[in-house]
Formats: structure tokens, sequence, C-alpha cells
């Protein structure tokens, strides 16, 4: 298997060779899926050089002449060097382009911070009309490529490289609810994305043989509906968990939807701090990971003191 990314190109190649109205627009960024693409759909596919607000901008304007476009580039730079243009033309405007980017979090660390793409949820979410995915499997990287046929606003899809095989059925997703509980469980809430689900769902079976019985949520489209998500976690402990920054991420939008409900679950938010800058040792994705305690260890080590810890402050109540 190629993972989501290429589960994600294979079908736009498909649905092209289909008789779709789809053209890929690239700044330069190329995947081996894509070479037979070019060659048999040349008016489909358009590279703009490494010049990623005008990957914007001319996506923008083949979407207004009626196009269905997908906007294809490495992370964070179709992002973080086209924001003004995703702001004001495709959600000022509500074109419903496909920004799709590969390589988010510490994904190609040996770049350095340049390639760093951790605040990317950050940055998508306070952006109005603006929807975000990150595929957990293969089968939603292809639904993902239906959803481009489909969407009436702008869609930032997030490949990370680490995500293969699949943990859906494709009736199982439904990016406007935006989440699925992936187990049940009733003594913690482990709410996460992408490439930590299928080593959460690992983990969670260690966790049980502790005694441990975690619900694990993939919270892959935002927005999402609340109301739902809020049935399914009722009042129990959470722990979110994701490769960014934890300003912004996952773990403030459940914090934010908790408070605008006034609900009192207890929350615990894993991911990267850089409270002292950036990093100033090089290392792998491992090594970053273990860094900002996201490693399968460190993550087993954080549920377990968590959850100690309030069972302690539960006895302390009832002691006084």
């Amino acid at each position: 298997m190629n993972g989501s990314r290429y589960a994600y190109l294979a079908r736009i190649c498909e649905l092209v060779a289909h008789g779709k109205d789809l053209i890929i627009v690239s700044d330069d960024y190329a995947a081996p899926v894509l070479d037979d693409f070019r060659k048999d759909f040349p008016a489909r596919y358009l590279s703009v050089g490494i010049a990623e607000q005008n990957l914007i901008a001319v996506s923008c304007g083949l979407a207004m002449g009626g196009k269905r476009v997908i906007a294809y580039g490495m992370a964070p730079f179709p992002l973080i060097r086209a924001l003004d243009q995703i702001k004001n033309i495709s959600s000022i405007m509500n074109l419903p382009i496909n920004i799709v980017v590969a390589g988010i979090g510490f994904g190609v660390p040996e770049w350095g911070a340049t390639h760093y793409n951790l605040d990317d949820i950050a940055l998508t979410h306070v952006i109005p009309n603006m929807r975000i995915i990150t595929p957990s499997d293969n089968v939603m990287g292809k639904l993902a490529a239906d959803y481009a046929l489909l969407n009436t606003e702008p869609v930032y899809v997030r490949f990370d490289k680490n995500v293969d095989g699949e943990l859906y059925s494709e009736s199982a997703i439904d990016f406007k609810r935006g989440f699925s509980v992936l187990r049940n469980g009733v003594d913690i809430v482990v709410i996460s994305c992408g490439s930590f689900l299928k080593s959460i769902l690992r983990l969670a079976d260690r966790w049980k043989e502790n005694g441990i019985n975690a619900m694990v949520v993939d919270l892959y489209s935002l927005p999402f509906d609340e109301y739902a998500l809020c049935k399914e976690i009722g009042n129990s402990p959470i722990v979110t968990i994701e490769e960014h920054i934890v300003s912004g991420g996952i773990g403030s939008i459940i914090l934010e939807m908790l408070n605008f409900r006034s609900m009192n679950n207890t929350v615990r938010r894993l991911g990267v701090k850089f409270d002292n800058g950036y990093p100033q040792t090089s290392g792998s994705r491992e090594y970053y990971l273990d860094k900002y305690f996201l490693s399968d260890d460190t993550i087993t080590m954080t549920i377990f003191s968590f959850l100690a810890s309030m069972k302690s402050k539960r006895l302390s109540k009832t002691d006084t």
C-alpha cells in the first residue's frame, strides 16, 4: 500500500479518466501517481512552480470559471505562504477549491523547522467557510477525493505520510459529522486524528489489561457535529493527542466546545509545546515525538498518571 495520499491522488486520476471536470494545480510538487496523469490529461494538470500564492490565486480563478480544483503542494507552504489568498479569495468568496498538502506534523524533519507543519489547524480553523479533513486511512483518503466533486466550501486536506491501511468502511465516513467512535469505553475518552489512531487503538488494548477501558474518537473533519460528540463523551475525562502545537489545535477546539455548553469534563491536552522556541537539536520524527511526550510510552504514562491524579482527587474529596 502507498498510503492515504496516494489513495486520494489515484482516485482523482480515476475520476478524471471517467470524465469528471477536475483540475490539479501544483506548486511544483509531484508524486509518482501523477506521472501518467500529466501525460494522459495534460489539460488537467498545471504547475505554477514554487509560488504558493499563485497556486491559490490560479486555483480560485479556475473555480470562479466553474472548475473543480485541487491545489496540491508540500506542507506547510500552500497554507503558510498563501494564507492571505486563502482568506481573502477562497474564504471570502466561498470558492470550493481543495487545498491538499502532504507532510503534516514532523513529517519531514530532515529538512528542518521551515518544514514543520504544526500550526495549520490553528490557522485554518479560524477561517470562515473552511473545512479541514485529516484522513486516518486509505478509505478516507479516497472519499476525500470524491468530496472534491461535492464540497460547497473551501477544503483543506492534510495528509500524513505515515497513514496507510484501512480503519473504515466507506459508509462509516461522514465529513459533516466529522468524527467516529472507533472504540467504546467508560473510563476515559481519547480524541485524536491522522497517524495516531492506529497506535492509540493498539495502546488501548494494553490499557485495558491494566483496567483502563478507553473510548477512542477519530476527529477527522472540522467543523464537526458538536452536539453528537458531546452526547458520546458524556462527563468522562478527556485526553486529546495531536502532532500539532497545543494552542489552537484539536485540544483547544474541544475545550471551546465544552466551555460553550458549560460541561465540566476534565481535559488533558497532549501536543507540541515550543516553550523555549523551536528545538535547537535535530532528529528523526520519532525523536521529536518522544521529546514532546507523544511516543507510545509517554502517552501511556500520561494516561495512567492523569487517571491516577483524578482518582486521588476524588478520594480526597470523599475524605473531607
